[in-house]
């Protein structure tokens, strides 16, 4: 059997270690799917409807620091340690937001699932490149793909159904036996612990503290009433970047690449139509669920899956556009966000009004592009 071919992942030596790597990706995967579908039920009991996007914000913010320092802590304590350690700070993540007496402290909770599902899913790819040959990379990211697809399939199901019977805490605790079995396999699977390297790449603190701070400023934006202070958070955020881009460069190990705000070369043009096509993108899964849930009385569940369908649609777009021929590959590059503003313009006129297929078709489009 060659060793590239699908049924090698199923062979003795990776056949658990993929099992690891997909758990490594379900448990996150989950967490956002079903954080959308359930968050407007939490809102419904304990409030919190000003500061309903920093549950959102402030996973992603953490998300950044974990996926960070992931890499330093693998060459410092092993895989072993830091994919146990990872997962334990998910599922204390999602303990305190089931818990939450209040949306603050579900913020704070969601905060905490961010580093632990950034590690996650840093430690999930390193895994590939560390356990697996280089055969079977590309098969392994397709995998994960998959398994973003099962999440976005079966997370709006869980979510919903427990919404619906006014269970929408124990949806978030519903996340940790996936999280505990993917760490108590890699303990078992990873038994050589990698040597410690005490010469290991700091992380780079300051500069993404830098980053965060200018996400926190564009989020506090919106819970802030006066013109002055919203143009202060706003020229804090863009200080903040441009100071990250200046120490970034005299950095001996840079976070991101030279040239890349530059629309004269390829890098730049790449780094502009990803931020701006995400930048688009995000706020439609955090306010779609609410939206439709509260403008057009849908369930929970059908609420997450509409969001979950530009999931999918993405899903779908990406596999396919791996099989574009090389020579066509510009046209695909072009197509995509001709399709994303298409779905755009169809939100922006039947998110209020409906009907609800056409919002779905919107989203569609906004995912495949």
């Amino acid at each position: 059997m060659h060793p590239s071919a699908w049924a090698a992942l199923l062979e003795r030596p990776h056949r658990l270690s993929a099992m690891v790597v997909v758990l490594g990706i379900l448990a996150p995967a989950f967490s956002t799917f079903i954080t959308a579908t359930v968050l407007p039920s939490a809102i419904g009991e304990i409030g919190g409807v000003a500061i309903y996007a920093w549950a959102s914000t402030a996973y992603a913010v953490s998300s950044i620091l974990g996926s960070a320092g992931s890499s330093v802590v693998v060459r410092r304590s092993g895989m072993r340690r830091a994919f146990v350690l990872a997962a334990a700070a998910f599922v204390m993540g999602a303990g305190v937001c089931g818990a939450a007496p209040t949306m603050p402290v579900l913020v704070a909770g969601r905060g905490l699932q961010g580093l632990g599902g950034g590690m996650l899913i840093a430690a999930a790819h390193t895994m590939v490149r560390e356990v697996f040959p280089e055969a079977l990379w590309s098969h392994m990211l397709a995998t994960i793909s998959l398994a973003w697809g099962i999440a976005a399939l079966g997370g709006p199901a869980l979510g919903g159904v427990l919404a619906g019977l006014g269970l929408w805490r124990m949806a978030f605790w519903a996340i940790t036996p996936i999280t505990v079995v993917a760490a108590a396999l890699t303990w078992r699977i990873l038994r050589t612990v990698v040597r410690h390297d005490a010469h290991a790449t700091k992380v780079p603190l300051g500069r993404l503290a830098l980053i965060c701070a200018s996400v926190l400023s564009i989020g506090a934006i919106a819970n802030t009433q006066a013109t002055a202070a919203r143009l202060a958070l706003l020229a804090a955020a863009v200080s903040a970047i441009a100071l990250m881009l200046r120490l970034d460069g005299a950095a001996p190990s840079r976070l991101f690449p030279s040239g890349m705000l530059s629309l004269r070369n390829r890098i730049g043009t790449g780094f502009w139509m990803i931020f701006l096509l995400g930048m688009s993108t995000t706020p439609g899964g955090i306010y779609v669920p609410l939206f439709v849930q509260v403008l057009h009385g849908i369930s929970p569940a059908a609420a997450g899956y509409l969001y979950a369908s530009q999931s999918l649609s993405w899903t779908a777009a990406t596999l396919l556009s791996a099989r574009v021929p090389t020579a066509r590959v510009h046209r695909a590059i072009a197509l995509g966000p001709l399709l994303t503003a298409s779905g755009f313009v169809g939100l922006f006129l039947t998110i209020g009004s409906g009907p609800v297929p056409v919002i779905a078709a919107s989203l569609v489009l906004v995912g495949g592009g």
